[in-house]
């Protein structure tokens, strides 16, 4: 089956259950044999990487296979830290508002995470968010982990590079999904009015997803609200291709005939890298130099969660 009907049918489960989270266990069978899917998984991103300019414009750590309505399939990859620091945050503490997320491990040996008791972000007193721990483990291949709408979480860079296949919905039906479907092709107009109706206050209304109170970190022995989050992007676009290039030849996805065609037209960065997948030369994992504003250590969340002031 070809892979963009194997993501088709994801979204109608989805689309179709009016319990979402009845959806999720559906597609938990089917989204486990899909993380050990090379064929599913290489065909999908041959899709993404023939897309016009998807290698020029490579800035974030992930592809999206699939936007329908309120429904995205992506994989999303995790570098470990550059300097090879241990402990250090993927990206702030944060929660996905009204979305689900169901994900499992495509390759790697898995990354750690907290999971915050959800909606325990919003106990806050005196500028102090309260979060309560659910659970702490290492997220590894072979598990599909559910990811609660309002639920914080965080996850820390791994030691080596590891990578996801995440599938994320709305927790129920909403106003806008006929509107996204139609938009879909056009991004940047679906942008421009998302940032209206936030900016005129109906986001509710339409049903688009919060901006604020989702990202939070620790401040002088306290987790506080991060204002003024800004992500365009998760790194140069150097650092974001080599990170993409080891992710593929981790997965064995080195396919001569394809990475020659990508290679006349992508990119010069990218050029050495096709290279090395099609002479089977070693990709180092050097992973990614982060954004300082995004970079906390477990020891700085878990000693500001526990920190005596919660008592007083």
């Amino acid at each position: 089956m070809k892979s963009e009907l194997i993501l088709k049918e994801l979204a109608n489960i989805l689309h179709n259950n009016k319990d979402k989270y009845l959806a999720h266990e559906l597609i938990q069978k089917k989204l486990k044999d899909l993380c050990f899917d090379m064929n599913f998984i290489h065909n999908s991103l041959r899709e993404c990487i023939m897309r016009k300019n998807f290698l020029y414009d490579a800035k974030n750590l992930f592809f999206y296979l699939l936007v329908e309505g309120d429904v995205i399939v992506a994989i999303n990859l995790f570098p470990p830290i550059f300097d090879k620091e241990k402990n250090i945050t993927h990206d702030n503490i944060h929660h996905h508002g009204w979305r689900l997320l169901s994900t499992g491990v495509i390759s790697g040996q898995g990354y750690e995470t907290i999971n915050f008791i959800k909606n325990s972000h919003k106990n806050i007193i005196n500028g102090e968010v309260r979060l309560a721990i659910k659970d702490q483990y290492v997220h590894q291949k072979g598990e599909i982990k559910f990811i609660d709408s309002q639920q914080a979480h965080v996850v820390f860079q791994p030691e080596s590079t590891s990578a996801t296949l995440a599938v994320w919905s709305a927790e129920s039906d909403l106003k806008n999904q006929k509107i996204k479907k139609l938009l879909k092709n056009f991004p940047n107009t679906q942008k421009m009015i998302s940032q209206l109706v936030h900016k005129i206050n109906l986001n509710k209304f339409f049903g688009l997803n919060q901006t604020e109170g989702v990202y939070f970190h620790p401040e002088n022995g306290k987790i506080v609200i991060t204002k003024n989050y800004s992500k365009p992007s998760d790194g140069e676009r150097h650092e974001i291709l080599h990170c993409m290039f080891k992710f593929f030849q981790q997965i064995k996805f080195n396919e001569n005939n394809f990475f020659l065609k990508v290679k006349e037209i992508c990119p010069s960065d990218a050029k050495q890298l096709c290279d090395k997948l099609i002479n089977d030369e070693f990709i180092s994992d050097l992973g990614i130099k982060g954004n300082i504003r995004r970079r906390f250590t477990k020891n700085q969340i878990l000693e500001a969660i526990n920190n005596k002031s919660y008592d007083r």
